[in-house]
C-alpha cells in the first residue's frame, strides 16, 4: 500500500544539519510515510550521513544527483515526480520539526478535502539552534488577529488580500500538500532562484481552501550567508520580485494599502541598488517593464525616484552611478 504522506528532503551542503533533519522525521507521531532523501552532489560529507540513516531504515529512498542542478525548485519538481504518497512534506534540510508536526497537519487534510494545503507556525532558530524571534512581525503586520488563531479560508482570498505585498508561508517546511493539488497546478518554476515557492504557493492555494495551525510546530533555520544576500547585488532579487508582482495580479484585484508598499518598497529598493551594484541592463529592463505593466502610477514613481536618487543634492547618485570621472567632468561643463 501507498503511504500516506511522503516526505521529500532535498538536501545541498548541510551535513551539520542533516541529522536532527532526519530524526525529527523518522521519530514523528504520525508513521504512515515514506521518505525521499536527496542530495544535489553536495561537497561535504551529507552522502556518508544519509547511507547510514538509509540503511538503518527502509522507509528512506535515497537519491543522488551526480551534477549539482544549481535549483532548489529542480529538486523539489524531482521529488514530487517520485512521490506516492496521499500527502507530500518538503522538508528542507536544514529545518526541523516538533514530533506531532505531522500528526497535526496530516488531521487538517483529512478533515475537508477542499483543503489543498495545510501549514503552521514556526519557530526560527539561528546555526546553533537558539531562538532568534526573526519572524515576530511577520503575520501582525498583515493582519493583527488572523495568524493569531487556527483557521480554514480560500486560498484565493490570501492571495488577493495579501500576497502582491508578502510571501504568507515563509518556509516550505511547515507545509504539507495534498499530491493531486500538485498533481493539477504542475511543477515548481525552475527558473527562480529565491522566490520560486512565493509563486508555487499562490498556483497551489488559488482554487482550494487552506488551513492554518496558530502552533508552532516547525523550525525555520536562519543563515547569516543565505542565497538573498548574494542575489541582491546581482539584481536577481529584484527582477523576480517584480515578476511575482505580476503573477499574483492573475489571482484578482489585490488589496490596494499592501499592493502600494510592495511598489513603493520595490521601486526605492530598485533605484538605490542602481547606485551600489553593477546591476546588468537585461535586468533592469525586465524589472522596469513589470513594472509598468503592474502599476499604473509607475511613470509618476519612476521620475520622483529619479530626483531623488540621481538629480537632488548635486548629482550625487548621477555621480556614484557613472563614476566620478571625465564623463562626470563632461556632465558639469
Amino acid at each position: 500500500m501507498s503511504p500516506k504522506v511522503t516526505v521529500i528532503i532535498p538536501n545541498y551542503n548541510h551535513a551539520r544539519y542533516l541529522p536532527q533533519r532526519i530524526e525529527s522525521v523518522l521519530n514523528q507521531t504520525f508513521q504512515d510515510i515514506e521518505v525521499i532523501l536527496m542530495d544535489d552532489c553536495s561537497p561535504d560529507n551529507s552522502r556518508n550521513i544519509i547511507e547510514h540513516y538509509a540503511v538503518q531504515n527502509e522507509r528512506i529512498h535515497v537519491v543522488f544527483n551526480e551534477q549539482n542542478s544549481g535549483s532548489t525548485f529542480k529538486q523539489w519538481n524531482k521529488g514530487f515526480s517520485l512521490a506516492k504518497g496521499e500527502y507530500i512534506w518538503i522538508a528542507e534540510s536544514d529545518d526541523y520539526a516538533d514530533t506531532n508536526f505531522l500528526e497535526t497537519l496530516v488531521k487538517q487534510l483529512d478533515q475537508d478535502p477542499r483543503i489543498g494545503l495545510a501549514y503552521c507556525d514556526s519557530n526560527t532558530v539561528d546555526e546553533n539552534n537558539a531562538p532568534i524571534n526573526a519572524l515576530n512581525n511577520f503575520y501582525s503586520e498583515l493582519d493583527p488577529v488572523l495568524w493569531t488563531q487556527d483557521f480554514v479560508v480560500d486560498g484565493r482570498e490570501l492571495i488577493t488580500g495579501f500576497m502582491s505585498y508578502r510571501n504568507i508561508i515563509p518556509n516550505a517546511s511547515a507545509v504539507v500538500i495534498r499530491k493531486s493539488v500538485i498533481d493539477k497546478v504542475g511543477k515548481a518554476d525552475e527558473k527562480f532562484k529565491i522566490n520560486g515557492d512565493w509563486v508555487f504557493w499562490a498556483a497551489i492555494i488559488a482554487d482550494v481552501k487552506v488551513a492554518f495551525v496558530a502552533e508552532k510546530l516547525n523550525y525555520f533555520r536562519f543563515h547569516l550567508n543565505n542565497v538573498r544576500s548574494k542575489t541582491l547585488a546581482k539584481g536577481v532579487a529584484l527582477s523576480e520580485r517584480s515578476t511575482v508582482l505580476r503573477a499574483m495580479q492573475k489571482y484578482g484585484k489585490g488589496n490596494g494599502k499592501f499592493f502600494d508598499i510592495a511598489v513603493n518598497d520595490l521601486v526605492n529598493t530598485w533605484f538605490s541598488e542602481m547606485i551600489l551594484n553593477n546591476i546588468p541592463l537585461k535586468t533592469h529592463m525586465k524589472i522596469f517593464s513589470n513594472l509598468k505593466k503592474v502599476n499604473t502610477k509607475f511613470s509618476k514613481d519612476f521620475l520622483t525616484c529619479l530626483n531623488k536618487y540621481f538629480i537632488s543634492n548635486n548629482l550625487s547618485g548621477l555621480r556614484q552611478f557613472l563614476g566620478d570621472g571625465l564623463l562626470y567632468k563632461v556632465l558639469r561643463k
